[in-house]
């Protein structure tokens, strides 16, 4: 695992990343089948989700570090490294809202971390992520009151790196609303830099002075720092820090380095597009060798389940049909139990008799039959996912989850919004089972019509009411409420609650469900 750590932090040939996402993806499933090893289920979900971070899966990164954020919440016992692991959630989560300009939900996860955090350290790194997201929002007297803070819980906690990271920040904002020693605290903190390890951060100071500099009009000052800049990140050989002081050169008036910039920022663009390339071609043949050898041995299980499952699915139909006539629900449950029968006879019974006799007969060789039995399988098992009974000793949330995650593949990407904040104790089990069924109709839609590659389900509590608004970028089309759309507002309409469409041809799919 240590090795694969390692390529994660620094990778240096095309398909590391790809290696890395595969050892460790192998790890999470394995760990995730014991409960006892859920710190390294987490460990190994917070290196895959370094991974989408290096190669710009933003998405991806933000999934796994909410699934990790869960995994967390799971622990009975909590420690040192848990605790800091949930720091590092929250302040990676905080950076992705604050990328996206998504400020608010940046805010509130730095505030929710800052109210969790125990130490003077993890305190100060905080607030000054906080000053962070409102100085990019210009608001300049809320990021130095946030920075003042991180500066005093950095110095009472005598930490140097913190202290000079607040005191840059501070002095540079001070700077910025036109305060007294705003200079002299910038030079403090880059005092203070060139005597810790960590040379990296000296490029902030850098940045800080000469943008100071450059804003009092001392061209000679601001361009020494911008020298500065550019020869640190020269000698560190980190292309990201050579991108950022080209660019303070032509900000700072310096526009002979835009040339050499564009070079940079092509040469960075095209490594990061054959890192995602190699990455998601190595990613393809490894999941395909996968797939090929998981048929090559699933072959007599599945055929042996098939028949297994259609004798108990004959049985239970037979004493469904016989024992569960009650009044009012007769017809439907009579149409329903005759749907799933016709269903098991014409689309798994016959074929299954087909396979069989092609066996006897020896007309279709291993490949043709494995593709017919795959394909028999994944049908019986959709009937079943479909009809099966719900447990609800299972959090709600999870299993609205794991129901978005069996639609999902590499063609559709399933994007959820507010789905861990609702309080879905809200909600009875009829009305959970009626949603349910209602976002499992949706997606089924999804799935056979519209040849969506994105869906976005937005999960909002709005005063005593619950919000779903389901949205897809397929083909769309005219609103017609066939049995599927018309089922979905029946169950609805059982619990209260409504379902509206919205479609257009080439527009996508909308459906907003309300409770």
């Amino acid at each position: 695992m240590q090795y694969y750590s390692k390529i994660v932090n620094n990778p240096k040939k095309p398909d590391d990343l790809a290696k890395a996402f595969t050892f460790f993806t192998k790890e999470k499933t394995k760990y995730a089948k014991d409960k006892k090893m859920i710190i390294n289920e987490i460990h190994a979900t917070q290196l895959l989700a370094e991974i989408q971070k290096k190669l710009g899966y933003s998405s991806e990164n933000e999934k796994l570090n909410l699934e990790s954020l869960n995994l967390l919440e799971q622990l009975e016992h909590k420690t040192d490294w848990t605790h800091i692991s949930y720091l590092r959630i929250i302040n990676e989560l905080g950076i992705i809202y604050r990328e996206r300009k998504d400020y608010a939900q940046a805010i509130k996860l730095y505030q929710e971390g800052l109210s969790r955090a125990t130490s003077l350290n993890h305190q100060a790194v905080l607030l000054n992520n906080i000053g962070h997201v409102y100085e990019s929002t210009e608001e300049f007297e809320k990021a130095l009151d946030y920075y003042q803070q991180a500066y005093d819980k950095a110095v009472a906690s005598s930490n140097k790196r913190e202290t000079a990271r607040s005191l840059s920040n501070m002095s540079f904002i001070k700077s910025k609303l036109n305060l007294p020693k705003a200079e002299n605290g910038l030079l403090e903190a880059l005092d203070i830099r060139k005597t810790n390890k960590y040379n990296f951060d000296l490029s902030s100071s850098y940045n800080h002075l000469a943008r100071f500099y450059y804003d009092i009009n001392d061209t000679i000052s601001a361009n020494l720092y911008t020298d500065k800049f550019l020869q640190l990140a020269l000698k560190n050989k980190k292309a990201d820090h050579l991108q950022s002081a080209l660019r303070l050169k032509i900000e700072t008036g310096q526009s002979q380095y835009a040339k050499r910039f564009i070079t940079i920022n092509d040469s960075i663009t095209n490594l990061k597009k054959a890192q995602r390339n190699n990455f998601n071609y190595y990613v393809y043949q490894y999941d395909k060798k996968e797939r090929d050898l998981q048929k090559s041995q699933l072959i007599s299980e599945r055929l042996l389940y098939l028949l297994l499952f259609i004798a108990l699915a004959s049985l239970s139909l037979y004493f469904i049909l016989k024992y569960k006539h009650k009044k009012e629900k007769l017809q439907e449950v009579y149409n329903t139990e005759t749907r799933i029968s016709r269903k098991i006879h014409d689309e798994v019974a016959n074929d299954v008799y087909h396979v069989m006799t092609q066996l006897q007969t020896g007309t279709k060789d291993n490949k043709d039959l494995l593709d017919n039995l795959e394909n028999i399988y994944y049908r019986t098992r959709d009937i079943s996912k479909q009809n099966s009974i719900i447990n609800f000793n299972i959090p709600y949330n999870e299993l609205l989850t794991d129901l978005f995650l069996s639609y999902q593949n590499d063609q559709v990407n399933i994007i959820t919004k507010g789905l861990q904040r609702i309080s879905w104790e809200r909600l009875n089990n009829p009305q959970k089972t009626a949603l349910y069924r209602v976002l499992q109709e949706l997606l089924t839609n999804m799935k056979k019509h519209s040849h969506a590659s994105i869906v976005v389900l937005n999960f909002e509590e709005k005063g005593k009411s619950l919000s779903i608004i389901y949205k897809d970028n397929g083909v769309g089309s005219t609103v017609i409420k066939g049995s599927g759309l018309q089922n979905t507002e029946n169950r609805m309409h059982s619990i209260n609650g409504t379902i509206t469409f919205e479609s257009q041809i080439d527009k996508g799919f909308k459906a907003t469900i309300m409770i």
